[in-house]
């Protein structure tokens, strides 16, 4: 009982100041703690808005949406448990954050898995992250209601020189997040993996303690890494992927034609998170070149390259950790994916 109320944050006395002032308008009050603040036109957090102007429609009033945005609620990992543990019903955990709880989540960092962002939309999108939704729900109590773009696929970025062959990664520092997974991929193109909070990245890049990082465009816009970081090679090494995650129960309690709403909005606010992601994309890449960053295109021989660096390896770590049959559905469905869409 201990633990559970220490899980309680600050921000869920928030959520009872709120629950009054709506309880008498509404069925049903959907309380959604969003990472990001708020902002406009942002693939982190405008995705939010949407749902919550479409679910509120559609329900004809009988769910009232509440946005905690900006961390108003804890720490994602804190958001975590509150989603688990039915205090709030939504939120925006990454994949890393869903990990500890659904190991399986992890096949979808398998290093160049997708060609290109339409053919993970139709991987995600299709049976096969249909299925994975279904078994994250059954294990955790948590339902993504769709898998959201984090800003487009990650890339590598440095202080010293331009990177377009796995020679140029040779023992580069390159700071990742502390995901086990995002290390291996690091090491197996030859560079030094160096975990450093992403508080401390620009600090970090700025006095050398590490070369470069790894991150999708809009998201190396954020704290102007540019000042600090002169060239970016885009290799999409890692599709950016967040979820957009409803407690199971709540969502499975709801009426039919509620559970319907809801299924049609999170539609609407899938499709708003990814075309600002590709919008963001485009803008951020403009501004950098504007700013004098480097940005450069590997050809698709040097992706192989890398992928036949990288990917052997991060298979072989992946085997221990999730389940084997389903790396083999998802490389599958990739390459019906890739078929389907003309690759």
């Amino acid at each position: 009982m201990l633990t559970h109320f220490l899980r309680i944050t600050a921000g869920s006395a928030l959520i009872l100041a709120t629950t009054v002032a709506t309880a008498f308008s509404a069925d049903y009050t959907m309380r959604i703690a969003a990472s990001s603040p708020k902002a406009e036109q942002s693939f982190a957090y405008t995705h939010f808005e949407v749902f919550q102007r479409e679910l509120e429609a559609r329900s004809g009033g009988r769910i009232d949406v509440k946005l905690f945005p900006g961390g108003q609620l804890g720490g994602i990992e804190s958001v975590v448990n509150q989603i688990k543990d039915g205090i709030i019903q939504a939120g925006d955990p990454s994949d890393g954050h869903i990990a500890p709880y659904f190991p399986d989540i992890q096949v979808f960092g398998i290093p160049y898995l997708f060609t290109s962002r339409d053919v993970a939309w139709e991987v995600l999108d299709g049976p096969f992250g249909q299925k994975m939704a279904d078994m994250m729900a059954e294990q955790t109590g948590m339902r993504p209601l769709f898998w959201a773009e984090n800003g487009g696929f990650r890339h590598y970025s440095n202080a010293d020189r331009p990177i377009e062959t796995a020679e140029d990664m040779a023992g580069l520092k390159m700071r990742t997040m502390n995901h086990p997974l995002h290390m291996e991929i690091a090491s197996s193109l030859g560079m030094s993996p160096t975990p450093v909070a992403w508080d401390e990245v620009y600090t970090s890049l700025q006095t050398g303690v590490v070369d470069g990082q790894e991150n999708s465009i809009p998201t190396f816009m954020i704290p102007k890494l540019y000042e600090v970081q002169k060239f970016i090679t885009l290799d999409g090494h890692v599709y950016g992927l967040t979820t957009f995650t409803v407690n199971e129960a709540w969502y499975e309690g709801l009426p039919d034609d509620l559970r319907a709403a809801v299924d049609q909005a999170a539609i609407i606010a899938r499709t708003a998170n990814r075309g600002l992601s590709v919008s963001n994309e485009v803008i951020g890449r403009n501004f950098l070149e504007s700013e004098g960053v480097t940005i450069y295109d590997p050809t698709p021989a040097e992706k192989e390259e890398f992928r036949a660096l990288a990917q052997p390896k991060a298979l072989d770590w992946l085997r221990e950790r999730v389940d084997p049959s389903l790396i083999d559905e998802a490389l599958s469905a990739v390459n019906e994916a890739e078929n389907k869409l003309g690759y």
